[in-house]
């Protein structure tokens, strides 16, 4: 006979989740727009910006109304659904969106499952599936061992999983057949969803045993033209209209958002010259990166702002921190001495935690930071060099954890 899992348990879960969906949603770019640019208070649910293609079973592909949500197809799939799209395509977004609506379901009716957020770049290939889960339970929430296995166990959790195309290629190729193995193995999940790029997933040669799919279909030139007259820059349709290579790229709502933020950075002849659109995005993404060190703003952290020339490298240095270590999320308890870079960094950080062992609690740390600090790979107020970064949109703050706003923004800022 299972034991039933503490109410209050719950409650405190679902309540963390849903600050975590608030929270990111709140800090979208597509927010940013309507701040920045539009001067107005984003609305409770951005409007839909792409139109959804969805296939349920054996049916025949059909075009999702605009009265309907991804919400909708979930039901309709049963509850196992999988997201679809280009890069940049919204997917994340919209599986945040669904998550929103899961979670008010959930608290309103104790027998419906409890939908939680999971990055799969964590994962690692000798992990089953189900024990990366109750790990990452406790990891992110404080969920103890023992009740994350109950939650699977009796299937009252609804697993949301992002991050799969950041695996290489045959650790996803694996990680598709745990998916699978979750969904028909023992104690099988009743619903699940997951979300990743078309290409990525039809490269693989695994399946997801998911009774539906919705795919965003890139932005038609309509679209954009309404999305750039609604965000006041028309005069950026102007300059890329007749330009199927940057039409091409604004057909993704990430990189559309970009381009409208950071239009005061781009020289359009130049970028109409790049010759492949790994050029194109590159430079794009460099002028956004630009156009989010030196936006004004009025920081909670600093009276005076560090120069953007010393913003940028600690940004970098963070960003390739937690590309070594796979993170999508870090907090501050996470400096780690793998950070140091050479071996007399390492050297001289255990001689100082040596000489400080069995002294001040603590003090470990300090001499790590300091180490850190005097090589300017950080600032010497770490947390508040987050925040400054949270304020300039590099990042999310989620709780006392950190994310970088998109994975491609991260990626970019390791390759520097």
């Amino acid at each position: 006979m299972s034991t039933k899992i503490n109410r209050h348990l719950v409650t405190k879960l679902l309540e963390a989740v849903k600050r975590e969906v608030n929270q990111r949603l709140e800090q979208s770019l597509h927010n940013a727009v309507a701040i920045d640019l539009r001067k107005e208070k984003p609305p409770e649910r951005m409007p839909r910006l792409c139109d959804y293609e969805v296939k349920i079973g054996n049916r025949p592909n059909f075009r999702l109304p605009l009265n309907k949500s991804v919400t909708n197809v979930f039901d309709e799939t049963d509850g196992k659904l999988l997201i679809l799209g280009t890069v940049g395509g919204g997917k994340t977004t919209t599986m945040l969106e669904l998550a929103k609506d899961l979670i008010n379901r959930a608290q309103n009716d104790p027998e419906q499952p409890i939908p939680v957020l999971f990055d799969l770049l964590s994962w690692k290939k000798n992990l089953i599936l189900a024990d990366w889960i109750v790990a990452e339970l406790k990891s992110k929430y404080g969920i103890q061992d023992k009740i994350g296995k109950q939650l699977i166990q009796q299937q009252k959790l609804l697993p949301l999983l992002d991050g799969l195309d950041e695996l290489e290629p045959r650790q996803r190729e694996l990680c598709l057949q745990a998916i699978n193995r979750l969904l028909v193995g023992e104690n099988p999940v009743k619903h699940l969803v997951v979300c990743t790029p078309l290409e990525e997933y039809k490269r693989c040669k695994t399946r997801l045993r998911l009774q539906g799919a919705v795919y965003l279909r890139p932005l038609t030139e309509a679209q954009i033209k309404e999305y750039l007259v609604g965000a006041s820059s028309l005069q950026l349709w102007y300059a890329i209209e007749e330009d199927p290579n940057l039409i091409e790229l604004a057909k993704a709502p990430l990189f559309l958002c970009m381009m409208t933020l950071a239009y005061e950075e781009i020289l359009i002849h130049a970028w109409k010259r790049l010759p492949s659109k790994e050029e194109r995005l590159k430079y794009l993404l460099n002028a956004y990166v630009r156009w989010l060190l030196t936006r004004k703003i009025k920081s909670r952290y600093y009276r005076k702002e560090p120069r953007p020339e010393a913003t940028r490298p600690w940004l970098i240095f963070l960003a390739k921190r937690m590309k070594e270590s796979k993170q999508a999320e870090f907090a501050m308890s996470q400096i780690s001495p793998q950070w140091l870079q050479t071996n007399s960094q390492k050297n001289t950080y255990r001689l100082g935690a040596g000489l400080t062992l069995g002294g001040i609690a603590g003090m470990g740390g300090f001499v790590l930071r300091f180490i850190l600090w005097r090589h300017g790979y950080i600032p010497w107020n770490y947390s508040r060099f987050l925040g400054l970064a949270t304020e300039r949109l590099f990042l999310q703050k989620v709780g006392d954890r950190f994310r970088f706003s998109h994975e491609l923004i991260r990626e970019h800022l390791a390759q520097m």
